[in-house]
């Protein structure tokens, strides 16, 4: 009798063990996935700003869902077309574009996921440099089988703060005829 409880005790644990490692190997595709999707992203962002012809909105489509709000490094929260809107107007200024992602975490937990990296752009705009270093959060949520990014949030050092301020000022100048 003893032996028969601590078998059937060994096959419980056992499955209780299994299911656990089932469920981290989930957590770990899913984490995969997600890595992957926001490296696409920016591969294919990457490939608009250098002359593909991307429908830049399609991408964001595809990645993001309808009513996603993204925090921009300047402080201001905007809505999704407002995002798609400024890139489609960038897409004009900006060539040698180049970026990379640093120190990716992805966790995910079922039906809802976040990401934290920081983002590294380069680039010109009108001729002139910027060197963009973004710490950026995604959270995701998995909808109809698909991780959807529902909320960006972007900050920025004083360095690319001062550059982006360089910029606007010498737009304005432009602008002015000076």
């Amino acid at each position: 009798m003893k032996l028969s409880l601590i078998f059937c005790a060994l096959v419980l644990l056992s499955c209780g063990s299994q299911q656990k490692n089932e469920h981290m190997a989930a957590q770990g595709s899913d984490s995969a996935r997600i890595e992957e999707k926001i490296s696409a992203f920016y591969a294919g962002l990457s490939q608009a700003y250098n002359g593909a012809p991307i429908n830049t909105d399609s991408l964001f489509n595809a990645n993001f869902a309808g009513n996603v709000r993204y925090v921009a490094p300047w402080g201001s929260t905007e809505p999704l077309d407002s995002t798609k809107a400024r890139l489609r107007n960038a897409l004009h200024h900006v060539t040698g574009f180049s970026y990379r992602i640093e120190s990716m975490e992805v966790k995910s937990y079922t039906d809802a996921a976040f990401a934290s990296f920081v983002l590294r752009q380069n680039y010109l705009v009108d001729g002139s440099p910027l060197d963009e270093y973004l710490p950026t959060t995604m959270v995701l949520e998995r909808q109809a089988g698909d991780w959807k990014i529902v909320h960006v949030h972007r900050s920025t050092d004083f360095e690319t703060m001062q550059q982006y301020a360089a910029l606007q000022q010498k737009r304005e100048m432009k602008k002015q005829g000076k």
